[in-house]
């Protein structure tokens, strides 16, 4: 049996990937931060497939939480076939940190993902696909090294794409470390999606999410996206199709390093994005940062 972990199972896509993978078969463990979100995501997935789903308490936003979750996970999984860091947060209006003081995107989006895949990694056998966006194309001049915490002049826009940026470093610099254990290493983007992404939950002092159709543009520093332009979003079933793929399908045995897009072809990246020597100083980088929490 396949057994995979899936960050950020409780909604969205990670939810529809959770319920997509059961369905093959799959032994499907999610990370969850809230109990009634997990309960939930658990009742969706035994209501639709029929199996029951393995839930780990994880909170990104605390590395703390997240060793605790690994050690779990390494105390209750004898392996894991596959590892899908899904999980994500994009925070467009004031800069927010995590636990650890790291601006929030980049905490939850890269370092979390970073600790958790470094502290698994000798469990994993098979795959980890990571899930990125095309969005990493805000950052555009790349990261900011000297700020990687936006503690200056925060665009929130940009913050974003610079932890999806991050996302495919780590994917590229990932894939060759573990290349020589067969393990393999892909990153996705899932599309323009219909999730919760990009608003705080009530329960956390938000406002209820408008229809996606009703939001015109999202302003955010200097930036401004045209979210009308960006045409109908997909479904959480739709955008969770690529990691579902990556995570099961058989023609993809060794193929490693790659960025996926949404109509489940492997695509080019920008040169800032393909550059190996920044992806190499990101995880130095980070490893220097998580050290000290």
């Amino acid at each position: 049996m396949t057994h995979v972990l899936i960050t950020g199972g409780t909604g969205g896509i990670g939810k529809a990937t959770a319920i997509a993978l059961a369905a093959q078969g799959c032994d499907v463990t999610i990370t969850a931060r809230d109990e009634g979100r997990a309960a939930a995501a658990v009742a969706a997935v035994r209501d639709t497939t029929g199996r029951a789903v393995r839930v780990v308490a994880c909170d990104l936003a605390s590395l703390a939480s997240v060793r605790r979750a690994a050690e779990q996970i390494r105390t209750e999984l004898p392996s894991i076939d596959v590892l899908i860091n899904n999980a994500g947060v994009a925070v467009f209006g004031r800069r927010r940190t995590t636990d650890d003081g790291f601006e929030r995107q980049f905490g939850v989006n890269h370092l979390g993902h970073f600790v958790l895949t470094n502290a698994l990694v000798d469990r994993i056998t098979g795959r980890v696909v990571n899930v990125s966006s095309a969005g990493y194309a805000l950052a555009r001049d790349g990261l900011r090294w000297d700020d990687l915490q936006w503690e200056r002049e925060y665009d929130g826009w940009q913050a974003y794409g610079a932890s999806k940026l991050a996302n495919l470093y780590f994917t590229w610099e990932l894939a060759d470390r573990i290349a020589e254990r067969g393990v393999t290493a892909n990153a996705v983007h899932p599309g323009f999606v219909d999730t919760d992404l990009g608003y705080r939950r009530p329960e956390e002092g938000g406002k209820p999410r408008p229809a996606l159709e009703s939001v015109a543009a999202v302003e955010s520093g200097a930036t401004t996206v045209d979210i009308a332009a960006l045409g109908t979003p997909l479904t959480a079933e739709e955008g969770a199709r690529t990691s579902v793929m990556l995570a099961s399908d058989p023609a993809l045995v060794g193929v490693t390093g790659a960025y996926f897009d949404d109509h489940q072809q492997r695509a080019d990246v920008s040169a800032i994005a393909a550059d190996r020597r920044q992806s190499a100083r990101l995880w130095a980088v980070s490893e220097a940062l998580v050290a000290s929490t």
